[in-house]
């Protein structure tokens, strides 16, 4: 490669390839969040007469076992890449919802479900959060935040359509019919375009020319210099470190359990089920507009700064919760809670990785998961 073809910025990017990739992996894993098991709780629990708390325990001692797998699953990305991590993860997921169709009884329930979220947080959810920041530096904020709009969407779309199926058909129909999108979207894309970084392509983060060195500062583009990545005996030494797990944790501790509970909660005020369903879409919809704005605005202001501002608006949607007892109200708070949502959970992504850099990026997330994971159960 001569001197010019250093020098010269490619047309396209594959990063943007990376991106789209991790759109559908996550429009896809949204079969397995609290915002479609919310749908799921109500006609489970009746079908069987379970309680909820019953319902729920099996995702706690699946999200549970997930943050310990994460511990191993975060170095293996690091090393070899997301392809086949990502493919066996979809491929678990994917079965355990389709046979979810023919239980008949507790323990099959608590087998597949636990398989399916130890899969789905475990692994599906920490290799999405750690794929694209290794793609870039300048341009991250704006490139999780389109990674992103596949969950938002997904948040949005299979609430939907899974309630469809349960008034239409069952829920054993919506269940196998989630495994089968599972399938068809996530798994061949995974296993053909996913790479683990540009460096085994022989490109530079955000399309920079070969010739070009690494950023030291996102928020200095000029000035250009070695990237600085930190191991994880490095990162751990830092007091940033434990700051930002702290209030990580604490977001996990309250923020999944409103999802799983979202709609239970508004049917037992007295909104209809498909106006509840509606809130989550719409809370779906517009954290995609957190997520961009918030993605583009951490790269000029720091993620930091954002993440604030992220987490300040994530609390008063719980205060203003207590106040929703009507469709419209739930409908104005749905919007609110999307995008403070959808913000707070881009920057989170962006964070580790403007802090301590890509080459551990998988193992240092891998440390910090199980410790979400826990808080996440708790709540």
């Amino acid at each position: 490669m001569n001197k010019n073809q250093d020098t010269r910025k490619p047309r396209f990017y594959y990063g943007w390839v990376i991106v789209f990739i991790v759109a559908l992996a996550s429009f896809t894993q949204s079969a397995e969040t609290f915002p479609v098991l919310g749908v799921f709780l109500k006609p489970i629990t009746e079908d069987f007469g379970w309680s909820r708390s019953v319902f729920t325990g099996s995702m706690t001692i699946g999200t549970l076992l997930g943050g310990v797998i994460a511990l191993g699953v975060g170095p293996l990305i690091d090393r070899f890449g997301p392809r086949w991590t990502l493919v066996l993860g979809f491929l678990f997921l994917g079965a355990s919802l389709l046979l979810m169709a023919w239980i008949n009884s507790l323990w099959q329930f608590y087998s597949l479900q636990i398989v399916g979220r130890m899969m789905s947080m475990g692994v599906i959810a920490l290799a999405t959060q750690v794929i694209i920041p290794k793609w870039f530096i300048t341009k991250r904020g704006r490139a999780v935040a389109l990674g992103q709009l596949g969950g938002r969407l997904g948040n949005a779309v299979t609430p939907l359509y899974v309630q469809y199926l349960v008034a239409r058909g069952s829920w054993r129909v919506a269940t196998a019919v989630c495994g089968i999108v599972v399938w068809s979207i996530s798994l061949l894309p995974s296993a053909l375009f996913l790479r683990r970084r540009p460096e085994d392509m022989g490109l530079k983060p955000d399309g920079v020319p070969l010739s070009t060195e690494f950023l030291v500062s996102e928020k200095e583009p000029e000035t250009f210099n070695s990237e600085i990545s930190f191991s994880v005996r490095e990162a751990i030494r830092f007091s940033s470190f434990y700051l930002l797990v702290t209030a990580i944790a604490l977001s996990s501790f309250s923020t999944p359990a409103l999802h799983l509970h979202m709609i239970p909660y508004m049917t037992d005020r007295g909104i209809s089920d498909a106006a509840a369903v509606s809130v989550v879409a719409l809370s779906s919809v517009s954290g995609a507009l957190g997520s961009l704005t918030f993605g583009l605005l951490a790269e000029r202001y720091t993620a930091r700064l954002m993440m604030v501002l992220g987490f300040a608006l994530l609390s008063s949607s719980f205060i203003l919760l207590l106040f929703v007892n009507s469709t419209i109200l739930a409908l104005i708070w749905g919007i609110h809670l999307g995008i403070a949502q959808g913000g707070s959970f881009t920057l989170q992504q962006d964070i580790f990785a403007d802090y301590y850099g890509r080459d551990s990026l998988g193992a240092i997330r891998g440390i910090v998961w199980p410790i979400q994971m826990i808080f996440n159960s708790i709540g």
